[in-house]
């Protein structure tokens, strides 16, 4: 289902992508339009979903993590992806998990503080998921591009 957005809207979530912490009055300054009106609008786009949360992002090397991998997770069978899902979420280190078409069943992302810690998570924790037969490997060196989809 989408969400029909009119100028207003979208200018609202321009600045709130921009910074998710800006003041209501703020936006109102900017926009020209009421606080009220402001608070009404965004209340609306949440109850709609169209806003999954309002998050802080961490750096996460600046945590001790270095190391990023993508991991395409092969699985016994496919049906079995929610089982292996909610094992994979209890594993703090992995951040995103994607139920895929194509070569891997799930591909996972995850953070971890170096090369051996990644090796631990993977043969200590990840491989010896009931359901996983292999995994693929993919270290990330450099995020070049992370953003939003842009609003038209």
């Amino acid at each position: 289902m989408s969400f029909n957005l009119d100028s207003t809207d979208k200018k609202i979530l321009k600045y709130l992508i921009k910074d998710s912490r800006i003041k209501v009055v703020d936006i109102a300054s900017f926009i020209g339009v009421t606080s009220a009106a402001i608070h009404q609008r965004i209340a609306k786009i949440k109850r709609g979903g169209l806003i999954k949360s309002f998050t802080l992002r961490l750096d996460e090397k600046q945590l001790g993590y270095k190391t990023c991998a993508f991991i395409g997770l092969h699985l016994d069978k496919n049906s079995q992806y929610r089982d292996v899902v909610a094992k994979l979420k209890l594993i703090p280190e992995i951040v995103e998990t994607h139920y895929t078409t194509g070569q891997y069943g799930l591909f996972i992302k995850l953070y971890a503080k170096d090369n051996d810690h990644l090796m631990n998570l993977l043969n200590g924790q990840v491989q010896k998921i009931r359901g996983i037969s292999r995994s693929e490997t993919f270290i990330s060196l450099e995020e070049s591009i992370s953003k939003n989809i842009p609003l038209n």
